[in-house]
């Protein structure tokens, strides 16, 4: 999930109300959104304080942008949280082998080895690398998860 869309200001031409693109949302824009311009340009906003005008299809974009940006966030926390969780479970099966440690396997999750059957199929020397556990370590560890598979 990635988050690549920017909301940009229309602003219209004085002569005949043409809409253009603007350089930046009016500081009145940004307030009329419920945000300050600190605030605005945290997230990535341009505002530019030369313009006095504030439409409202500005204000409505700016509200969506902030709508959208806390989706993501939140969509990201939820990614953050299961992967984490399936960290935990990973290092809970993995550390109910008599052969593997807890620091290890931390370590082995870390390295996508989720469950006892990835850890007795795997290929000890880039188990090794990613890890930097020693392979006679990772050779006692993989007999003992076949014994269990």
């Amino acid at each position: 999930m990635s988050f690549d869309i920017i909301a940009e200001p229309v602003v219209r031409s004085p002569k005949d109300a043409k809409p253009r693109r603007g350089r930046g949302f009016s500081i009145e824009e940004t307030i009329q959104s419920g945000l300050t311009v600190v605030d605005a340009r945290k997230m990535g906003l341009i505002v530019d304080i030369r313009r006095k005008t504030a439409y409202p299809e500005n204000v409505e974009a700016l509200k969506q942008y902030q709508k959208d940006l806390e989706e993501f966030v939140a969509a990201l926390a939820t990614e953050e949280s299961t992967a984490t969780a399936s960290v935990a479970k990973a290092v809970d099966e993995l550390s109910a082998l008599k052969a593997v440690k807890d620091e290890e396997a931390k370590l082995l999750a870390k390295a996508g080895l989720k469950t006892v059957s990835d850890l007795a199929y795997c290929d000890i020397a880039k188990v090794a690398n990613k890890t930097g556990i020693p392979e006679d370590r990772i050779t006692e560890m993989v007999k003992a998860a076949l014994k269990k598979v």
